[in-house]
């Protein structure tokens, strides 16, 4: 598998949003060629996969206010999630932040693999030969979570 990887960084002023600090806009983009790919071969996609986060950040009241937001998706599998949070600092020590985890995603049928020894099947019709794969961000999308967490540090 080849792999190549970009990451670009920008500090951005939105004045209407945030007049005192900028924001801090930052994207990924993963590239995967998988060589010697076989369609009938392999549960994966490919040979040509692409993934790509944006992460968006800032800081309001002396960075005491702290707002995220993440957004991951992969093309090749139509999967992705979005990671907002948003954190308070009390003091050095004490800080609160909430924030949810949402993935999405869907099952695909791909070409089932040759097997010595498999259990019979009563499929019938267009994926008679298919087996249900969920892969990359899929594989998660039922385990949403919205959390809370307390911190104190010493």
């Amino acid at each position: 598998a080849l792999n190549l990887t970009i990451s670009v960084d920008r500090p951005t002023f939105i004045n209407f949003l945030n007049a005192n600090r900028t924001f801090f806009i930052n994207t990924q983009w993963f590239f995967q060629y998988v060589t010697d790919y076989e369609p009938g071969g392999f549960t994966s996609n490919g040979p040509v996969n692409v993934l790509f986060t944006v992460a968006v950040f800032t800081g309001y009241f002396q960075d005491r206010l702290n707002p995220n937001w993440v957004f991951v998706y992969d093309f090749g599998t139509q999967s992705g999630g979005l990671l907002p949070s948003l954190g308070y600092r009390f003091t050095e020590n004490f800080s609160l932040t909430i924030g949810l985890n949402y993935f999405f995603g869907h099952s695909q049928y791909k070409r089932m693999q040759v097997r010595a020894f498999a259990p019979t099947s009563t499929r019938a019709g267009s994926n008679a030969y298919k087996d249900g794969v969920e892969n990359v961000l899929t594989q998660i999308r039922n385990r949403d979570e919205a959390y809370f967490r307390l911190r104190y540090t010493f």
